[in-house]
């Protein structure tokens, strides 16, 4: 399994070498792409020859291209990310109604549990409110405790005067932490042959990763605790290498515990295959283990 996530801040070319990405700038490093798995681009003037591209998509590493202002802005994707892709996605389109609707409600189920247990790690307030939403959730969530829950888990997080929407460095930070997730679950969904243009919930014209949209949703609490144990007034680089440092977070799934991205390996994999056969026994869900 790789395991390395590299992060480019200087302006550079990336070439490929005997199964190597080759950094250029004052020096020349080598890493070998099947150690890799992350690539994160936050210099926009870093250069890329074709090779590399194709290396990246072939070795099925999550590359995540920043703007300007060093925020996740793109990734780069295959085309085709498997040899059965027009088998999976037909599958993907036969995905019945109501699989899909008992699956939202499990993951919105887990994402309030993983919520209070943030709450818990941190001695908030809001613990049992939250594990009175859990059993409140209905099948797709048709009475919204989603939000309701969010509304009280941010307010005994960060206060009252707390608004997602606020342009705040708390923000910028979730923000950064959830795209980044975003970038990881697309990929790995693309790799397995399915569209993340289709949710099982979120149908957002505009959005291109509704599939990946619905899946996050259970690691966004990960997310939510490194931003609330580095993040206050400011959001520098620093501050974004303590946020990426969640990809090397171990995380408790099958009762084992595994680096993220293989946990949500395992979570995707249990996912589509209930919605493939409807045995619910099949879901796995990650198990936070937070520490202060």
């Amino acid at each position: 399994m790789s395991w390395r996530t590299v992060i480019l801040t200087k302006e550079s070319k990336l070439s490929l070498r005997m199964k190597h990405l080759v950094i250029s700038n004052d020096t020349v490093t080598k890493i070998p792409l099947s150690e890799i798995a992350v690539v994160i681009i936050e210099n926009p003037n870093i250069v890329l020859t074709g090779h590399i591209i194709n290396a990246l998509s072939n070795y099925k590493i999550t590359a995540i291209i920043c703007d300007d202002k060093m925020n996740p802005a793109s990734n780069i994707q295959a085309i085709y990310g498997h040899h059965r892709q027009s088998k999976h996605i037909r599958a993907q389109f036969e995905w019945l109604s109501e699989r899909k609707a008992l699956l939202w409600q499990q993951i919105i189920r887990q994402k309030i549990y993983n919520q209070a247990k943030v709450l818990h790690a941190l001695n908030k307030e809001g613990v049992e409110e939250l594990q009175r939403f859990i059993s409140q959730v209905a099948v797709a969530d048709r009475t919204n405790r989603e939000g309701h829950a969010a509304k009280v888990y941010f307010n005994r997080l960060y206060g009252n005067d707390f608004y997602r929407n606020q342009e705040i460095p708390i923000n910028w930070a979730l923000n950064y932490g959830y795209m980044i997730l975003h970038s990881l679950f697309a990929r790995l969904i693309v790799s397995k042959g399915y569209l993340t243009e289709l949710g099982i919930h979120h149908m957002n014209e505009y959005n291109q990763m509704n599939l990946a949209s619905d899946f996050v949703e259970v690691f966004r609490p990960l997310v939510d605790y490194f931003v609330y144990m580095h993040i206050s007034d400011t959001f520098n680089k620093e501050d974004k290498r303590n946020i990426i440092a969640m990809l090397d977070y171990k995380i408790v799934i099958r009762n084992a515990k595994q680096h993220l991205q293989s946990c949500m390996q395992i979570y995707l994999d249990s996912c589509i295959q209930y919605l493939q056969d409807g045995d619910i026994e099949k879901l796995h869900f990650p198990d936070f283990q937070y520490k202060l």
